[in-house]
């Protein structure tokens, strides 16, 4: 009952006043928040359900998380209005989709063997006179390369030079890259302050055009674990022995905060856009971006838990929308079936649920 009591004011806190800008949102993600927000339906709700999903990692961990809220859902006595029982689902069910496909954020070390070579593309972000790696192009918070509200640059006194100076609130970023395809690496670091680490890419971004969700993930919830590295085949499933012995070697300089994002792009105009969605409270936080031709060796090697979320098949993905779905018509049925006349009536007024177009694309 204590926990049913919990969520109940959990409910009426979501739909009464927006969750708290601060602590509250930087926890662990909580399986009765995410109940609370399915049932409030709040923007601040769904970002609450959002929060939970992503956490999974892989399709099938956060089917199994989406499938858990909808069984317990029904069960429970939390909702006596089927109509409100389903709109949850939904909302349940929808997130899901978003989850299955959105970017994930990794931890990321930088190695002492790394070099961008003569085959990438490298732009470090921070203050004019911070140190910049060989080969890489200085950008700062005055360069036409980027826009945004008020971009400021940072600077920390430890780490990896590529991770700890950046810029906070950039929206859009131009970058002048030859014609091709590419897999393109956004780097990232936990500076320490909720605004700019909670959501350091926005709620999605839109690359070249394409928009890509990015899991809602605070920097506890990021993959284990990436380096970068001397070129190497770690990139793809065949990569695994040579990711694993980078894994191994253990060879990164001193601790490390860093994050990065792996999505793939093609260039056809000369340059590469990023325009970020802006989460209102949050900011972005960008400290670089490599960008390497998709054929060639990569510098990014993941450890066996990140190779697993970063090459999600497609048939993970059918499988994991076909598990929530299957959860969310039983509830449903079940529904129907132990519903009162008057409220039968109701939910038969309901249109058919709607499935929604999955406009984001796959990082890769």
């Amino acid at each position: 009952m204590k926990r049913m009591s919990r969520i109940f004011a959990l409910t009426a806190g979501l739909a009464c006043a927006p969750l708290l800008a601060g602590a509250q949102t930087l926890q662990e993600p909580e399986r009765a928040d995410a109940l609370a927000g399915a049932i409030a339906g709040s923007d601040e709700g769904v970002q609450a359900i959002e929060r939970f999903l992503d956490a999974g990692g892989v399709p099938g961990a956060a089917a199994q998380r989406a499938v858990g809220l909808i069984r317990e859902l029904q069960r429970s006595d939390l909702v006596a209005d089927p109509k409100v029982l389903q709109q949850a689902a939904d909302r349940i069910s929808r997130a899901a989709s978003r989850s299955f496909v959105a970017a994930k954020i990794f931890k990321t070390r930088v190695t002492s063997t790394f070099e961008l070579g003569e085959k990438r593309i490298g732009f470090d972000f921070g203050p004019p006179d911070a140190a910049t790696r060989d080969g890489f192009t200085k950008v700062t918070a005055k360069s036409d390369m980027i826009k945004g509200p008020n971009p400021a640059a940072m600077r920390r006194p430890e780490g990896e030079a590529l991770l700890r100076d950046g810029i906070r609130n950039i929206r859009k970023v131009n970058l002048p890259v030859e014609n091709g395809k590419y897999r393109v690496m956004i780097t990232t670091d936990d500076i320490g302050v909720p605004e700019a680490t909670e959501r350091p890419y926005g709620a999605g971004l839109k690359i070249n055009g394409e928009r890509v969700r990015v899991a809602a993930q605070t920097p506890k919830n990021w993959v284990d674990e990436t380096y970068l590295a001397e070129p190497n085949r770690y990139y793809g499933e065949n990569g695994a022995e040579a990711a694993d012995e980078v894994a191994g070697r253990g060879n990164a300089q001193g601790r490390t905060t860093g994050g990065v994002m792996v999505v793939e792009a093609e260039v056809k105009d000369g340059k590469l856009d990023l325009v970020f969605d802006l989460v209102e409270g949050r900011e972005t936080y960008l400290t670089g971006v490599i960008l390497e031709p998709a054929t060639e060796e990569s510098v990014f090697a993941g450890s066996p838990q990140a190779r697993q979320v970063l090459f999600t098949r497609p048939e993970d993905i059918v499988n994991a929308t076909v598990e929530v779905e299957s959860a969310r018509q039983t509830l449903l049925s079940d529904t129907v079936v132990e519903s009162e006349p008057q409220q039968l009536a109701q939910l038969l007024d309901l249109p058919d649920p709607v499935v929604e177009p999955l406009n984001d694309v796959s990082p890769n």
